[in-house]
């Protein structure tokens, strides 16, 4: 059977397109040096660096903060003792891991400028030393915006220790936030009491984070197939 030129053109940008919209996973292993984080693995304010096509910035909410202040770094799980002073990190995690300290934020957007979507993340609390810290330790919440605009907000509830010890735990958006296209996502926590009282305003709202997953915006092959088959060329704004 003869196929035009234009159903074999068609089907290859659609089959390229549904190749390059793949998870992207943010395990902060491997990461590449970069110059706009130059003392990684600790990461300070407006600090940014990158991995999976995404990049990844810590900030600080402090007043009078300072381009360079300590608010997170890259803990090696398989040598806490060296890489995770005077907090307590998770235990059950054998690889890279990132910790946001202080009540500091992670913010997180795609290299392209295009929207994503939210699917699934690790998480755990991490204790100042010698902190007695209650059954829930931690609000971490979840903001994805979309310009300027919170278009999607959840919350998810880490606990304390177990055992005496902290672990990650994994967590899935819900389907509302998941179906949301955003262009940048910020987690940040709420450390609790007793009381379950739950505040940011002590320092000890921090978490430690991995294996964060993004999907690209789920239109985007179809958009370029339906380019190709009317034989023009049409390039999708990028999210502003």
């Amino acid at each position: 059977m003869k196929v035009s030129w234009m159903k074999t053109a068609l089907a290859a940008a659609v089959l390229c397109s549904v190749g390059a919209a793949q998870a992207a996973l943010i395990t902060f292993d491997g990461l590449a040096d970069s110059p706009n984080a130059p003392f990684m693995p600790l990461a300070g304010h407006g600090d940014e660096f990158y991995q999976s096509g995404m990049w990844i910035d810590p900030w600080s909410t402090k007043a009078g903060r300072q381009l360079g202040d300590l608010v997170g770094a890259v803990v090696d799980g398989t040598d806490l003792a060296s890489t995770c002073a005077f907090v307590v990190c998770p235990s059950n995690n054998a690889t890279k891991f990132y910790t946001a300290l202080n009540d500091s934020q992670l913010y997180l957007g795609n290299l392209s400028g295009k929207t994503f979507r939210m699917d699934q993340f690790d998480a755990s609390f991490v204790a100042a030393d010698g902190d007695v810290v209650p059954p829930l330790a931690l609000v971490l919440r979840v903001d994805g915006y979309n310009g300027i605009n919170l278009v999607a907000q959840q919350d998810f509830f880490v606990p304390g220790p177990k055992n005496g010890a902290y672990n990650f735990s994994h967590y899935n958006f819900s389907a509302a936030f998941a179906g949301t296209n955003i262009d940048q996502v910020v987690f940040y926590g709420y450390a609790c009491n007793a009381a379950a009282s739950c505040s940011r305003l002590t320092d000890k709202a921090q978490f430690a984070i991995d294996n964060i997953q993004t999907v690209p915006e789920p239109a985007s092959y179809l958009l370029v197939g339906l380019a190709v088959a009317a034989a023009g060329y049409a390039r999708r704004r990028r999210a502003v």
